[in-house]
């Protein structure tokens, strides 16, 4: 409000008539003088327009009755980071109860704040902030998403790398890897093989479980976490052991029962990814919808014709009945060959060798066929608990063997046709004698009572651990040694 160029002040008022009526009280002298009023141009709070995001988004504000608000407000998550709460967070929940008399979200999930590597936050000042459309050029939109996704622990600050980047673009060549694998493979009608029943059956199961917990993790907002499991779940679960075990033969067929099976758990497990990697997942989604076509068509399977046209429609086609036996048998499998793996590799022996495992206590038999395709050996029926291998007729019969514990079953492994016994043995003597002396050593300092009574006693539970287990390797040498002479 101004006269002559001279400033009288401010009033507030909702219109123009009232506003005049306030500066007469207020300035007196103006009563019978002409007088101009300048509106402010610039009243409102710097985060106004942000206060009404919820509404506006929908036309709330000058269609407060239209079906989108009426169907998405209030909103279920809000995700912002916690520099904010009070600028916009607050400040939102307050103009939701002014304006609707309803709050405007259910959840607030607050991320941290996105720091590198050395633990400084990201800013343009400090030049440690990449640009994303560089990364996404370098390793492409999903990689980028998963390196995020992965350094985003709930409640903690992001300790972004561009490592993990690295990390998301190997597994989306993981994953095309498989697809083109299982693609590669030519189809038959021929009988189903047992391990291929066995295997499909235990990651069927699996996949239950894990869902579970991806489920579970979703509702408390651990998506790191819930990545990492869909990445262990794919990358070794599903490629390492499952696609390995079902493998036909070089330039031999599938059956079409175990192909089909192969395809409903890739698409199974592309669902699971969709939400962290979204574009990969779409295209090979579209592709396996053409390959189940060309199959059922093939084979003349009846078939619904799937209507979604993404995967984004798509819902888990997982039951809820579980078979917790088929995972614990098919563990214990994989324990299995995975020491036969580590025999071979310590001993040198081809993985071509066949081997005989020898068993001794309680055994299930249903994985057999697995253990033989995955771990070229042939299994010996199991001897009764408490008859140790190396002991057994069988294991007289394979000569020095190496034996190795799955729960509280004993097998073995006869290796000593396949390996220089003597070098063996001067192998594990040497290990022998250096065990020998560092127990001496420990031993020494726990004879020596002053030792004893003045160190902490964290210090001295840490030198008992030593000599136990410098004792369990000196007793499992000996063992060793004995059954390579």
């Amino acid at each position: 409000m101004s006269k002559d160029k001279k400033n009288y002040g401010f009033v507030v008022a909702e219109t123009e008539e009232a506003a005049r009526a306030k500066a007469i009280e207020k300035f007196p002298e103006l009563a019978d003088k002409k007088f101009k009023l300048r509106q402010d141009e610039d009243v409102l709070d710097t985060w106004f327009s942000s206060w009404l995001w919820p509404i506006s988004v929908f036309d709330g504000i000058n269609n407060p009755d239209n079906k989108d608000i009426n169907y998405y407000y209030p909103t279920t998550d809000l995700v912002t980071a916690p520099d904010i709460i009070f600028f916009w967070v607050a400040r939102m929940i307050m103009a939701g109860y002014e304006y609707r008399n309803e709050k405007c979200f259910y959840n607030v999930y607050y991320t941290g704040m996105v720091r590198d590597k050395l633990g400084r936050k990201m800013s343009k000042s400090l030049g440690n902030s990449p640009d994303p459309l560089d990364l996404i050029a370098k390793y492409g939109a999903d990689a980028v998403r998963m390196g995020m996704l992965l350094s985003s622990p709930a409640g903690n600050d992001l300790p972004f790398d561009e490592v993990l980047c690295e990390t998301g673009r190997n597994f989306c060549n993981k994953i095309w890897n498989a697809f083109r694998l299982i693609q590669g493979w030519e189809v038959a009608e021929i009988q189903q093989p047992a391990e291929n029943i066995v295997t499909s059956n235990w990651l069927y199961n699996l996949m239950i479980t894990k869902t579970t917990e991806i489920d579970d993790l979703f509702s408390k907002y651990r998506l790191s976490e819930a990545l990492t499991l869909i990445y262990k779940l794919f990358w070794d679960d599903f490629c390492s052991w499952y696609l390995e075990a079902i493998k036909p033969e070089f330039g031999k067929p599938i059956d079409y029962l175990t192909y089909d099976s192969a395809l409903y758990f890739f698409k199974e497990l592309l669902k699971l990814l969709h939400p962290f990697m979204p574009f990969i997942t779409e295209e090979l989604y579209q592709a396996l919808s053409d390959e189940e076509k060309i199959m059922y068509e093939k084979f003349d399977i009846g078939y619904e014709l799937n209507e979604n046209k993404s995967i984004m429609f798509e819902q888990s086609g997982l039951g809820d009945e579980l078979d917790v036996d088929s995972i614990t048998v098919f563990e214990n499998a994989k324990e299995i060959i995975t020491n036969i793996r580590n025999i071979r590799a310590a001993k040198n022996i081809s993985p071509k060798e066949k081997l005989t495992l020898q068993i001794a206590g309680e055994h299930n038999e249903k994985c057999d066929d697995v253990i033989k395709k995955l771990a070229n050996v042939s299994p010996t029926p199991a001897l009764p608990k408490g008859e140790g291998v190396s002991s057994s007729p069988s294991g007289r019969l394979g000569g020095a063997s190496i034996s190795f514990m799955v729960g509280t079953t004993e097998y073995a492994v006869p290796v000593g046709n396949l390996i220089n016994v003597e070098e063996e043995i001067a192998k594990l003597e040497t290990e022998l004698k250096y065990q020998e002396g560092f127990l001496r050593s420990v031993m020494g300092k726990l004879s020596n009572e002053k030792f004893v009574a003045n160190a902490k006693p964290e210090i001295v539970e840490v030198e008992r651990k030593k000599q136990s287990d410098a004792e369990s390797k000196i007793a499992s040498l000996k063992e060793s040694i004995e059954n390579l002479k």
